[in-house]
């Protein structure tokens, strides 16, 4: 991952026997950055300040070594149930910022796509022109989301490229020649993933959103055997309305932690 810079990943040894580590996703966002840290320590060497170490050392390094220049603000996040996590997260000054949620639907119920009038429904081919169009509904559909970072075409060809890409698992909406909304799913080991659904603010509540996640759970059931699960974030009303609507329930929770700009300058000085 571009976002992971191997040189800020900090490990932790006792006895010559690896115990722990941190490290960080470094993300721009507008004009400063922001960072999603991951922390782990072995049960037998908690509650020894490892793991605060290794926090400081690896906000430290987003605050002074990455490739974008003014990290601002970072965040932590845990699947539940986690008791250990919270506390851990306000000993270092972080507070409660978000929830996520995976959801999943009983397969065999899916419904086919009914596409609205003038709507034009495509699978994805690979062409530049595509490549293009994709990267413009992302930007469009998530421009004012909570963390959205801006994605170039590059980005999205990189995408493309990866190990385990499926073409077919992407679904393109047009409206006038124009890309108005995406469905984007992947076959995961245990699980097949809505992984991203978009769509242009222009076109919400004309049913677009709703035809491409009847999409997406048509195409992981033609496609697998596995459990049909979404991520949506909790503070995401309309997204979760009409995943319920469609029969998503939710079946775990993962808590997202942030630690504000005068946070992040404390943690380091520490």
């Amino acid at each position: 991952d571009e976002n992971l810079d191997q040189s800020g990943i900090r490990l932790a040894f006792v006895k010559d026997e690896p115990v722990g580590f941190a490290f960080a996703f470094v993300l721009p966002q507008g004009d400063a950055g922001w960072a999603m840290l991951r922390c782990a320590v072995l049960p037998p060497h908690r509650r020894r300040g490892i793991g605060t170490a290794l926090m400081r050392e690896v906000a430290r390094f987003c605050t002074t070594q990455t490739r974008v220049a003014d990290v601002r603000t970072i965040s932590l996040a845990a699947w539940q149930p986690y008791v250990e996590a919270e506390p851990f997260a306000r000993q270092l000054g972080f507070e409660h910022e978000r929830y996520f949620w995976m959801l999943e639907r009983p397969r065999g119920a899916g419904i086919e796509p009914t596409w609205p009038l003038n709507v034009e429904f495509r699978v994805f081919d690979g062409s530049d022109r595509d490549l293009e169009a994709w990267n413009h509904a992302y930007n469009r559909s998530f421009a004012e989301h909570w963390r959205f970072v801006r994605s170039t075409i590059d980005d999205c060809r990189d995408l493309a490229n990866a190990p385990g890409f499926r073409p077919d698992g992407i679904a393109l909406a047009w409206l006038d020649e124009r890309c108005v909304g995406f469905c984007r799913c992947a076959l995961l080991e245990a699980r097949g993933e809505i992984e991203v659904l978009g769509t242009d603010p222009e076109v919400r509540g004309l049913g677009v959103g709703r035809a491409l996640l009847r999409w997406g759970v048509r195409w992981i059931e033609d496609n697998s055997a596995l459990p049909v699960t979404l991520l949506v974030d909790g503070a995401n009303e309309n997204a979760l309305r009409l995943y319920r609507s469609e029969g998503f329930m939710p079946v775990r929770e993962r808590r997202v932690w942030g630690l504000s700009e005068n946070g992040l300058r404390r943690l380091v000085a520490t």
